[in-house]
């Protein structure tokens, strides 16, 4: 039998061998800047894939491994035609379900200042064109939960000026299937936007007014700069000419739009921040 003493300095050893103790500190995602995470993304191995189950892009979820660390991605493959946009103004437009749509979004939402859509990259994935989109670190629930088990934000101001924001973009960007599903509260209850793989068509009006109640400063300021020599160089790769050019013939409707509100309704009732 071990004495107390010789018992204590073999469990030393084993715990010393033991590959618990090799172990580095939790890795901190939130310090990661977005180059980081595209390099991530870009050059991680992928080690493990599984479909997410729900979606009609059906997404893929794979563990990514680079240097020791792991950290999970999203990805979309999809790229088909979908059926033709029909504005209430009767104007038609061609309409597309793809993949490159996904990382336009985050190109603009960077273009804007605004942090709010997830880090995306382009990645080849079995031998197909795919978007690798960051897993949203520290999510508490989907938007959907939240309204169907009615959780009041401990801020429900701020929330709102978030989701306000949220549907400007989606003007902007003319984001046909925003559901509450792709709408992710972290545990700071800040909003994460995923999946935008039905956006971007070639309509320049605003498809749904009543989605523009409020706007941040910032954000109508910062749509008021793009030009199309800023929009080009951020999405050339991803949006066609016709696709970028409505992009900006819907920034010139939604300024317009609330150069107007602010008229009939005073600044203080349509701009915050």
């Amino acid at each position: 039998m071990l004495s107390r003493r010789m018992y204590i300095k073999s469990m030393g050893a084993m715990l010393a061998a033991s590959p618990l103790s090799a172990l580095a500190p939790e890795t901190d995602f939130g310090a990661y800047s977005d180059a980081e995470k595209e390099k991530f993304m870009l050059s991680g191995k992928i080690i493990s894939a599984q479909d997410i189950g729900h979606g009609v892009t059906h997404p893929v979820k794979v563990k990514l491994e680079l240097a020791g660390v792991t950290h999970d991605a999203a990805i979309q493959m999809i790229d088909k035609e979908l059926p033709d946009f029909f504005a209430t103004d009767g104007t038609r437009a061609p309409s597309r379900d793809s993949w490159r749509f996904n990382i336009a979004a985050y190109k603009m939402d960077r273009l804007l200042g605004m942090n709010m859509v997830t880090v995306e990259v382009q990645r080849a994935y079995q031998g197909k064109p795919a978007a690798f989109s960051w897993w949203v670190d520290n999510v508490m629930f989907e938007e959907a939960e939240r309204v169907k088990k009615d959780i009041a934000p401990p801020d429900p101001e701020a929330f709102d000026k978030q989701r306000c924001i949220c549907r400007v973009f989606d003007e902007l960007i003319i984001n046909i299937d925003r559901n509450l599903a792709n709408l992710l509260i972290t545990k700071s209850w800040k909003l994460a936007m995923i999946d935008h793989s039905r956006s971007f068509n070639t309509y320049h009006g605003i498809r749904n007014k009543e989605n523009l109640t409020r706007c941040s400063r910032s954000l109508l300021e910062a749509m008021k700069n793009l030009t199309a020599a800023s929009v080009d160089k951020v999405e050339s790769s991803y949006l066609t000419a016709p696709e970028r050019a409505a992009v900006l013939g819907r920034r010139d409707r939604i300024v317009e739009f609330f150069q107007n509100r602010i008229r009939e309704k005073g600044e203080q009732n349509v701009l915050f921040g």
